[in-house]
């Protein structure tokens, strides 16, 4: 009877731990994770890698890369396409390719 009330007890003392912890995990299976909320706009990101390489923007996506979450904005130039790299958080141009 005694182990009963302790079950009891434990599991009323542990459901909102355990229900805050399922809101918080992220969507997906498991190893996939979401983009953090970006502070600069795509087209503030768009602007900034036109500075840099002047041409038409083909597409923008949000990607990881060189370890931080980056807008990968794909610019048209006479010379080929290039992909500039612009941080979404602080909207520094990380790298170009």
């Amino acid at each position: 009877m005694k182990m009963m009330i302790y079950v009891g007890l434990l599991a009323v003392l542990l459901a909102p731990a355990i229900s805050d912890a399922q809101e918080r995990r992220q969507p997906g299976r498991g190893t996939e994770r979401t983009a953090p909320v970006p502070k600069i706009t795509e087209e503030q990101a768009t602007k900034i890698a036109l500075e840099r390489i002047p041409g038409e923007v083909t597409e923008v996506k949000i990607e990881r890369k060189r370890g931080k979450h980056v807008y990968a904005v794909e610019i048209q130039t006479p010379k080929g396409e290039k992909d500039v790299f612009v941080d979404i958080q602080t909207g520094e141009i990380v790298g170009v390719e």
